[in-house]
């Protein structure tokens, strides 16, 4: 059966809406995607860099790299006699989605100990 074209006003227009909100949706999901893997990204240099300092000795260096540290992020050191290990963990958030812990760790061995 062939429908009158009356009935079939608005179909495009709702369609064509459905489609751009979901594109807007998954641009938006893409981008925290991006922007998870650029706070990791951070939290790994940020973690080298407390690293070599520690290995080094060089205690207020090390504190100045903490300082880059993503907000809200906590840094923890292990040393031991050959090595320093640091990791850097930070809980990231999106309106609904989330926590998801994002983590960079470095390692660096100890100069003189």
């Amino acid at each position: 059966m062939i429908r009158p074209i009356a009935l079939q006003r608005g179909m495009v227009t709702f369609e064509l809406a459905v489609g751009v909100l979901s594109v807007v949706v998954l641009a938006a999901l893409l981008g925290w995607g991006v922007n998870l893997v650029a706070l990791q990204a951070r939290c790994t240099d940020v973690a080298g860099q407390v690293a070599r300092q520690l290995a080094r000795g060089d205690e207020s260096a090390a504190d100045e790299a903490k300082a880059l540290a993503p907000v809200d992020s906590v840094v923890l050191v292990e040393q031991d006699a050959r090595l320093v290990r640091v990791s850097v963990t930070v809980d990231a958030r999106w309106g609904y989605f989330g926590p998801v812990s994002v983590t960079g760790r470095a390692s660096a061995p100890a100069e003189g100990r």
